[in-house]
């Protein structure tokens, strides 16, 4: 039997691949796509770094000019939406996940985008994305690493604006224009620069009567007369009982800063807002303590969502409540009290004698000084840390909680 030959198959000869740096464009003045994958690096890409603006201008550029036969409106929504992210070294995270729903596109259609860009130039890889877990083993957590591009401009928009640039590949800088890119530049910057005309309709126009100014003897100026345009009232008028002076303002705030550690619910509350709906209460003339411990005896929320609010509304409280009742003596038929007499003054003065002889007022003590404040503290807390460290297993909580103090033990001088 005898052996087939194969017949030999003869592969089309590929296209010579371009040394890096040079300008992607062929010999009839058509641009070439960056097809291979190794040319779409930073360190082996054509393209120069840029920013923003310029980024946007080469996509749109690229995209008017049909580049590329699958560039259109959603490549340049998609150059757009990465814009909006670079940071100031123009570099933006993929986030392939967050762009396609924000964008309302599927995500094959966002990565055949991507691809566009980074065929066009416009785009090259920093940092290659990776599932590889990069979080501590056994921690139980999953993060990989984001895909990181940079944003760059091809060669041949530079030509085609007339750019002169110094340098190749990704760290080439733009260091000045020809003279076709001079002029260019300059219609540019008159366009951006030329106010919008703008046009009303003949019905926005108005012809209202204006008031005539009122002369007044020989000077030179003139001023309107009174009554033509009204004086702009107040936007927020600030209630009777919250009106302060500029240093009452000041004394109401360090009374807040010195009620807001001492009060736990009324630590959540700026300052400032304390400081405003305190005003009334410390116009009473009541104390920094005597307020504190007012506020520390209502029945509040533990985190209530604005306590500046809660001590406004209780203050409208207690002065709908304060109002004078009608006197009852003013009645025809009600009886009017009878001052008390002589005699009931002598007894009742006779009762507070004997009251002082029985209970003496007791003068209060002096404040202890700071050292030894201080010296109470750090004894208790000594106190404190022994009793946390000679504590069985039994009363611990938790294995952890166990071992913590095992460790303490341990660490603890002899």
């Amino acid at each position: 039997m005898m052996q087939h030959a194969r017949a030999p198959v003869h592969a089309a000869a590929a296209p010579p691949r371009l040394p890096r740096g040079q300008h992607r464009i062929s010999t009839n003045n058509r641009y070439i796509p960056v097809r291979d994958h190794a040319d779409q690096e930073i360190g082996t890409t054509a393209s120069r770094r840029t920013r923003r603006g310029d980024f946007l201008r080469a996509a749109t550029w690229a995209i008017t000019q049909r580049l590329h036969p699958k560039a259109g409106n959603t490549t340049l929504r998609v150059a757009r939406d990465l814009a909006a992210r670079l940071n100031a070294d123009g570099h933006v995270a993929y986030c392939r996940d967050t762009t396609y729903k924000r964008l309302g596109i599927s995500r094959r259609t966002l990565e055949r985008h991507i691809a566009v860009l980074r065929e066009l130039g416009l785009l090259v890889w920093a940092v290659h994305g990776s599932r590889t877990n990069t979080r501590p083993a056994g921690s139980g957590e999953w993060a990989g690493t984001a895909t990181i591009y940079a944003a760059v401009v091809p060669r041949a928009w530079d030509d085609a604006l007339g750019h002169r640039v110094r340098g190749h590949g990704y760290h080439a800088r733009h260091v000045g224009f020809t003279e076709h890119g001079r002029q260019l530049a300059i219609t540019e910057a008159r366009r951006r620069t030329r106010p919008s005309r703008r046009r009303d309709t003949p019905s926005c126009k108005t012809n209202h009567p204006r008031p005539t100014a009122e002369m007044r003897g020989k000077k030179n100026n003139t001023s309107a007369p009174h009554g033509a345009r009204p004086r702009p009232r107040r936007r927020h008028e600030v209630p009777e009982p919250y009106r302060a002076s500029p240093s009452q303002a000041a004394h109401a705030v360090s009374v807040a800063a010195w009620i807001r550690p001492r009060v736990p619910w009324t630590q959540g509350e700026g300052l400032r807002r304390l400081a405003f709906a305190l005003r009334p209460w410390i116009a009473t003339g009541l104390s920094a303590a005597d307020l504190a411990a007012d506020l520390s005896v209502w029945r509040v929320p533990r985190r209530p969502a604005s306590p500046a609010s809660m001590i406004m509304a209780r203050w409208s409280e207690t002065t709908g409540h304060d109002e004078p009742a009608a006197d009852p003596c003013r009645g025809e038929d009600t009886p009017c009290g009878v001052p008390p007499n002589a005699a009931f003054r002598e007894a009742m003065d006779a009762v507070r004698a004997r009251l002082t002889r029985l209970s003496p007022p007791v003068e209060p003590e002096p404040e202890p000084p700071g050292f030894v404040i201080r010296d109470r503290i750090l004894a208790s807390l000594a106190e404190a840390d022994r009793a946390r460290r000679t504590r069985t297993a039994e009363q611990c909580l938790t294995f952890a909680e166990w071992e913590a103090v095992c460790d303490a033990r341990e660490r603890a001088p002899w």
